[in-house]
Formats: structure tokens, C-alpha cells, sequence
């Protein structure tokens, strides 16, 4: 399905009203620093391989190597050499305890996740389904505006093993063509697959 163009968007003021659940909730989450691969991205068929955040996936040539990206996120950009870069993936794992995944509806968590970690503040204007790992996910369509720039941006919460959740963000200046960034998704989406947690000691 073609991305709606965040022309059709109308933003507006909002106030987080997460925010008050995320302090009350923020006590059943525990968070680590997020691990960085070592190494640089290996090279596959002309694209950079990644392993990061319980996770395994490429991207199109001419990404960065995985670096913090602000708020508790990790990720990789394009172009690697700009500083304020058109194409970013952002990612976080989640690891809820069973306590928090009680108390939080699916909808919220990903509230919390998009609100806590990625610092996205946005009220979501539409919602897409994508297929990660050999599940459909919807997510969140969302269109910030910072420092006189637009961002359109596609947020997902993945399931994964053991309980644990993928938080990943794909985000694109909105003066550059959708497709760059839908390319970039495809690539990643379609390469995916998740890295066997360690057995506990």
C-alpha cells in the first residue's frame, strides 16, 4: 500500500497523555543501554548487515555503522556522513516484566515505548501494517516538525521471543521522495530475523 505524503497531514499542538502513565509504569520496565555492534556492518550482496537489539537485518547501501540516536535508541542513518540525515532506523528492545505487560493494553505500551525511549511526542495520524519476522504489525504513521524541519515517520512495536518487544522507528526528512524511505523499510523488514536469546546461567 503507498504511503499517504505528510502534505496530507495537518499538525497541531499535543500534549502527551501517556506521560502521567509512563512514570507510573516505568517502575514494572527494566532498561539496559542498548549493545553496538563491536564491528562494522558486513557486507551482503551489496548491502550492510546489522545485528543489534535482539535483531539481525540489512539496509541499503550507504548507511552509517550503528550508533546512539538519542533517547534510548540505537540505530543507523543516511547519509552516515550527514549530521542532519534524511533516512534513520531507530531501535530499542523492550524487556517488560510480566507485571508491566499486565497493567499496559497494547496500545498503550507502544505509547510508552514511542514516549520513553524515542522521544516521539506526536499524535499518530493514521496507522499501517507491515510484516516483520512472519507477522503482520500495525503501527503508527506520525509527522513531527523540529527546528523549522518535517519529519514523516512510521513506528512499530515487534513481538519477539520470551517476552520481549522491538521497538523500531523509520524516519525521512518530508521534503525527500517516500520512496527512499519505503525502500529502506522493504529492505529492512524483509531481511529481518531475530537473534536466539542466551539461555539464563
Amino acid at each position: 500500500m503507498a504511503l499517504a505524503h505528510p502534505s496530507m497531514f495537518c499538525l497541531k499542538p499535543w500534549i502527551n497523555p501517556i506521560a502521567a502513565l509512563v512514570l507510573a509504569a516505568n517502575a514494572h520496565f527494566f532498561y539496559a543501554t542498548p549493545a553496538i555492534a563491536d564491528s562494522a556492518p558486513a557486507q551482503v550482496s551489496q548491502r550492510n548487515q546489522y545485528q543489534t537489539q535482539g535483531v539481525i537485518f540489512e539496509a541499503p547501501p550507504g548507511f552509517s555503522d550503528l550508533k546512539p540516536l538519542g533517547g534510548k535508541t540505537v540505530g543507523i542513518v543516511l547519509p552516515s556522513a550527514s549530521p542532519g540525515s534524511p533516512v534513520s532506523v531507530r531501535l530499542a528492545e523492550l524487556k517488560p516484566d510480566n507485571i508491566g505487560m499486565a497493567t499496559l493494553e497494547p496500545r498503550e505500551f507502544a505509547e510508552y515505548a514511542r514516549y520513553s525511549f524515542f522521544g516521539i511526542t506526536s499524535t499518530p495520524k493514521q496507522h499501517k501494517t507491515r510484516r516483520f519476522l512472519g507477522q503482520d504489525v500495525t503501527g503508527d504513521v506520525l509527522v513531527q516538525s523540529h527546528n523549522g524541519s518535517t519529519t514523516y515517520l512510521e513506528f512499530y512495536v515487534v513481538p519477539l521471543t520470551l517476552n520481549r518487544q522491538l521497538a523500531i522507528a523509520f524516519e525521512t526528512d518530508a521534503e525527500l521522495p517516500v520512496s527512499l524511505l519505503e525502500t529502506t523499510i522493504q529492505t529492512v523488514t524483509q531481511s529481518m530475523r531475530e537473534i536466539p536469546p542466551k539461555p539464563k546461567q
